[in-house]
């Protein structure tokens, strides 16, 4: 039986070299021991970066406090601004604290009304 689809090799196929060129050397290039194909180049009008935790505190007036939630069993990190009060950032984020009070106030079997006043007495 002969579908007709048959497929038949190619027997002189040419072989052919991959030529690649050596990069381009940069007039900003910072000197590292990589080899060309590795290295990296400075991009235009960049500034330097630095994650400096002294630069970071003399910027703000900040605290940093650890709270624990008993009733949820949450660890809570804030950082507060000391003169507003405000809480600058706060990890996990106030809408992940309501949505898990909400979900358990569900598996509680409470009605969604209350677990929605639930979450939103939480915070």
């Amino acid at each position: 039986m002969n579908p007709g689809l048959t497929i038949r090799p190619i027997a002189s196929v040419a072989p052919t070299d991959v030529v690649r060129t050596a990069p381009v050397a940069e007039n900003n290039a910072v000197r590292t021991d990589l080899a060309p194909s590795q290295s990296v180049t400075v991009a235009p009008q960049s500034t330097a970066i630095r994650n400096d935790p002294a630069l970071m505190s003399n910027q703000r007036n900040v605290s940093r406090e650890l709270v624990v939630d008993p009733e949820m069993r949450e660890v809570i990190y804030r950082v507060v601004d000391v003169n507003s009060g405000q809480v600058v950032r706060q990890v996990p984020d106030e809408a992940i604290l309501r949505l898990r009070a909400y979900t358990r106030a569900i598996e509680k079997g409470k009605t969604p009304a209350q677990a929605f006043s639930k979450a939103d007495k939480r915070l």
